[in-house]
């Protein structure tokens, strides 16, 4: 009697000359033997395979799509409506559940800004930041919130940052500006409602994002008006005042021609 060989599980070759890497996460994208489009991301023993839609690991809890579409539904039921108030709480084990699928949406929204799809990673930011508003509006203690809220302003970033970096790739530099800004006053929000005042002007996630916007607006290709307003400010503080004079010469004879535009390369990197 032949017997079966057994089945090797080695998942070397599939590592082989792909090295995983600390300071940024290695990402790449497969076809699966199922014919649909995977997700791969490096970790240091190993890797993480990934959906590209729906829940990152592939199952439909109990149906749906994720397991909060799953809770909402619970929610909206007929079963936890008595005498027109809603019963519906999270107990332990379900914000467990629910923190476990963050945890699945936070690995690959990571990957979608790695590998620069943009509104796949804001849309997973999104379904994390849905799930923090639903355990701290139904989750029975005050403990079980706080193990979702304190995650908040961190999701906050990643959420600007897929929402800037469009506007970015599209040349919308104002556009771009304008998105950090609101995800700043978007962080300093989510740490007020958790009482941390104190924590808004030394938070790590708005200096981040502040610093970006700097670098975004003097690193952007520039008009040749704006090149030549700078070149102003510059030559006043210096007082080389003829070279000011010509500058502002030049400045007055564009009046009201409109802008010649920059054709400089925007910078490749953030």
């Amino acid at each position: 009697m032949n017997e079966e060989a057994p089945k090797n599980n080695d998942i070397s070759p599939i590592l082989e000359g792909w090295d995983y890497r600390p300071d940024r996460p290695a990402v790449r994208q497969i076809v699966g033997n199922d014919g649909k489009p995977k997700i791969q991301l490096r970790l240091d023993l190993g890797l993480l395979q990934m959906e590209a839609t729906g829940r990152p690991d592939g199952k439909r809890p109990h149906g749906f799509d994720t397991l909060l579409a799953h809770y909402r539904a619970m929610l909206e039921s007929d079963h936890v409506v008595s005498e027109g108030e809603n019963d519906f709480t999270l107990n332990e084990e379900e914000c467990v559940k629910l923190q476990l699928e963050s945890m699945q949406f936070y690995h690959r929204r990571i990957s979608w800004l790695e590998l620069g799809e943009y509104s796949a990673a804001e849309a997973d930011a999104q379904h994390n930041l849905d799930i923090i508003t639903f355990v701290t509006e139904h989750a029975q203690t005050d403990q079980l919130k706080e193990m979702f809220v304190q995650w908040k302003p961190f999701v906050l970033v990643h959420r600007t940052m897929a929402r800037a970096r469009k506007a970015w790739e599209k040349s919308e530099f104002d556009r771009a500006i304008e998105i950090i800004e609101e995800g700043v006053g978007d962080i300093a929000q989510a740490y007020r409602d958790q009482g941390r005042e104190d924590a808004v002007e030394n938070a790590g996630e708005i200096a981040f994002l502040r610093k970006w916007a700097e670098e975004i607006d003097q690193t952007r290709p520039l008009s040749l008006r704006q090149r030549l307003e700078r070149e102003l400010d510059s030559a006043v503080a210096d007082e080389a005042f003829e070279r000011a004079a010509v500058i502002r010469d030049r400045l007055r004879d564009m009046g009201a021609e409109g802008d010649e535009i920059s054709t400089s390369d925007p910078p490749t990197s953030e």
